[in-house]
């Protein structure tokens, strides 16, 4: 009897063990983390390390970056936003539409974030992608303000706002691919903050610039004298250099100022066919496009 009491007894033990274990199996899948929202493994190519010029051979359009904490911020227009603080996942999102955003009159890219199907099967995927669209959403701002890095002291000719997981991160941004835009005939409207007339000027000519990219060449006419250099640019950085007039005497002063102002130039923007042109992160002078070259 008393066998048999010993062996129940274990038995009833063991059973209340099982219980234990089998319902803190329950509570901890309970309390399990779903897969984690909005995800994506780093690929082999590490796309925020690059430099510009990698960048734009991967195709990638914008670039951003910030600092506390650090992160960086690329955008292939035709495809993808990738975003990722240091130590951070990587975030990414299909590029949208893009909106204009009203506070700051730039643009505006509001997207669900891509959920990571890695590792996961097909129910579990889509939950995860379910939970995304439900929560995670990768909002950025491109608005045209001169920003300046506060680590590297760099000036660039957009600021960058980003909302991502309940944060707000603010940076620099460029367009890697924008150049081109440059290729065309300019006529001067505002110079230093004032707009300018025909009067002003001899035969009523206003200064123009004439930019072809192809040869890095650049022609114009500065308001009295013909004028001839050379322009380099690479994203939305921009200089005019060696420029050359020929020797008419101009009647008003503008020629000297305007020549200095231009080789004073660092940045530029482009929008709505204006050009303006940006000297330590200032606005100089701003130009309407009048012939666009192929």
């Amino acid at each position: 009897m008393r066998n048999v009491l010993e062996v129940t007894h274990r038995i009833m033990k063991k059973l209340a063990q099982l219980v234990y274990l089998s319902g803190f199996l329950v509570l901890a899948d309970g309390c399990r983390k779903p897969p984690s929202e909005g995800l994506k493994p780093a690929e082999n190519v590490d796309i925020s390390a690059m430099d510009a010029g990698s960048k734009r051979r991967q195709g990638i359009d914008f670039t951003a970056q910030g600092n506390t904490p650090t992160w960086t911020l690329d955008i292939d227009f035709t495809k993808t936003i990738r975003f990722q603080t240091q130590n951070g996942p990587l975030l990414t999102a299909a590029v949208p539409k893009s909106q204009r955003d009203p506070r700051s009159n730039g643009i505006l890219f509001d997207a669900p974030l891509i959920a990571s199907t890695t590792g996961s099967n097909s129910r579990s995927a889509s939950r995860s992608a379910a939970a995304t669209r439900r929560e995670g959403r990768l909002k950025v701002v491109i608005s045209p303000v001169v920003c300046r890095d506060t680590r590297s002291g760099q000036t660039f000719a957009y600021g960058v706002t980003i909302e991502a997981n309940g944060q707000r991160y603010s940076g620099c941004g460029t367009f890697l691919n924008g150049a081109t835009r440059l290729n065309s005939q300019w006529v001067l409207e505002t110079y230093r903050g004032q707009r300018l007339h025909a009067e002003q000027f001899v035969n009523r000519q206003i200064p123009t610039l004439d930019i072809n990219l192809k040869e890095n060449r650049l022609q114009g006419f500065t308001g009295c004298n013909t004028l001839n250099g050379q322009v380099k640019a690479d994203g939305d950085n921009v200089r005019f250099e060696a420029l050359s007039t020929t020797r008419r005497a101009c009647p008003y002063n503008f020629e000297s100022g305007f020549l200095t102002a231009l080789q004073s130039v660092t940045l530029y923007r482009i929008s709505n066919n204006r050009l303006t042109l940006l000297a330590d992160g200032k606005y100089v002078m701003s130009f309407r496009k009048t012939v666009e070259k192929k």
